[in-house]
């Protein structure tokens, strides 16, 4: 079943001629009864054969999403007044660790510097056929999905609420919807399961322009982290001055899983990835047409921690030119220009040695820009992408550069803002690399 179809019921089992009457005479009755306004009832199989009694009325889609956006925004409500009671009140607590879970979520969404939160329930979404069987039987079917945004806001970082992905399971306790679970699966939104409250204890720090949320095991880190943060975030606003607030929230957890969720598709990536730029929107975009841009979160591989210095400082600062560049990154903006700006910024400080561009691209062909298809591939695309930037930057000026990725999107930008067709740009870009391998 895809995702999205709700739960059929299971066929009636066959019975003999007095039971058939029976029946007969019971449905009539709850038809009666339901048209004179009380709750009817049907009778749901696990996959294990037993059978229960279901209230149709909390089944159906209008009561099912009154009663759900009720406990979703009470659930909001104790997020913003700090109850931890009301909270938990709305959780079954018939599974202790995802009751255990709920109690950490709580603490850590208590610990961020929220300004805004809320939930907003999507409809009709829903992924049903994600609940796990030992979930189904548990509520004896009586179990589905609720496709729910997590609108919020970081004190001091986000000028807008910034949209996440929540996907949790409900089911009926005692004629209640409750929280029962979460999915989980890589057919759910980028972003499920990853945002900085969805792991174990953590601890917040930040600076000028800087929210920092890491496990509570490494707060000695925070400082180096922050001071490395804002000396990238120097660098950044040296070439990018102005079309973006300047402010970041990073995410560097121990819990391997809430890095590993943006790779479902790719999980053979994980270890080439030093830390990812996250970009998130008003909406969520697989439930919305062309949301509008809102925020870009960076977080960190855990494997990555113990790297040097300097490349950890390298690494954040590639980061937060994709965030700079996120309001004007679009599917259009070729991936040579998306990866070779960012390393552009994260190298512009620095002098590369032609041997370190040498040892890099020895037998590597660069006939063009690097194409999108594959681009990630093989890391040396990152190198020429950054070549590629350097020499329009040395020949044009950053200004053309940036206004080049700022056209991106619309039409020939070549053409637009340097002058010249991109046959002409290869050009230059191969006899570019070319002398810069010469030395």
């Amino acid at each position: 079943m895809r995702p999205g179809c709700p739960q059929s019921l299971p066929p009636r089992p066959r019975r003999g001629w007095c039971s058939t009457i029976l029946a007969a005479l019971l449905a009539l009755a709850a038809v009666l009864t339901v048209s004179g306004g009380a709750t009817a009832i049907a009778t749901i199989r696990g996959s294990g054969g037993a059978t229960g009694a279901a209230f149709v009325g909390d089944l159906r889609p209008e009561v099912r999403r009154v009663a759900l956006t009720a406990l979703l925004e009470r659930r909001a409500k104790a997020v913003r007044d700090r109850d931890r009671q009301a909270f938990l009140a709305d959780v079954d607590g018939a599974d202790q660790a995802f009751k255990r879970q709920q109690e950490q979520q709580f603490d850590n969404l208590t610990k961020l510097p929220l300004a805004e939160f809320r939930y907003s329930l999507e409809q009709p979404v829903r992924y049903d056929a994600l609940i796990p069987t030992a979930v189904r039987d548990r509520y004896q079917g009586r179990v589905q999905t609720a496709a729910v945004t997590v609108l919020y806001r970081i004190d001091g970082v986000d000028t807008e609420p910034v949209a996440a992905p929540w996907v949790p399971i409900v089911g009926v306790v005692a004629g209640r919807w409750r929280l029962a679970g979460v999915a989980s699966d890589g057919r759910l939104p980028t972003g499920t399961n990853g945002q900085a409250w969805e792991t174990g204890e953590i601890t917040v720090a930040r600076s000028a322009r800087v929210v920092l949320v890491l496990s509570a095991g490494d707060a000695n880190r925070a400082p180096d982290l922050l001071r490395m943060a804002e000396t990238g975030l120097d660098q950044v606003a040296a070439v990018r001055r102005g079309g973006w607030v300047g402010k970041v929230l990073i995410t560097a957890v121990q819990d391997p899983r809430l890095f590993t969720t943006y790779f479902t598709q790719n999980p053979d990536h994980v270890v080439n990835v030093a830390a990812i730029a996250v970009p998130y929107y008003a909406e969520i975009p697989d439930w919305r047409a062309k949301p509008k841009y809102a925020a870009t979160r960076v977080v960190f591989n855990p494997h990555e921690f113990e790297a040097d210095p300097t490349e950890l400082a390298h690494d954040l600062t590639h980061e937060f030119a994709h965030a700079a560049m996120g309001s004007v990154t679009t599917d259009e903006t070729p991936l040579w220009l998306v990866e070779g700006f960012a390393e552009y910024v994260a190298y512009e400080p620095e002098q590369v040695p032609s041997s370190f561009v040498r040892r890099s691209l020895e037998g590597f062909p660069a006939g063009s820009t690097p194409p999108s298809a594959n681009f990630y591939g093989d890391p040396r695309n990152y190198v020429l992408g950054w070549l590629a930037c350097r020499m329009i930057v040395e020949k044009y000026g950053e200004a053309r550069l940036l206004a080049l990725y700022e056209a991106s999107g619309s039409g020939d930008a070549v053409k637009q803002v340097l002058g010249i067709d991109t046959a002409t740009l290869d050009r230059q870009y191969v006899n570019y690399v070319e002398k810069v391998r010469a030395g």
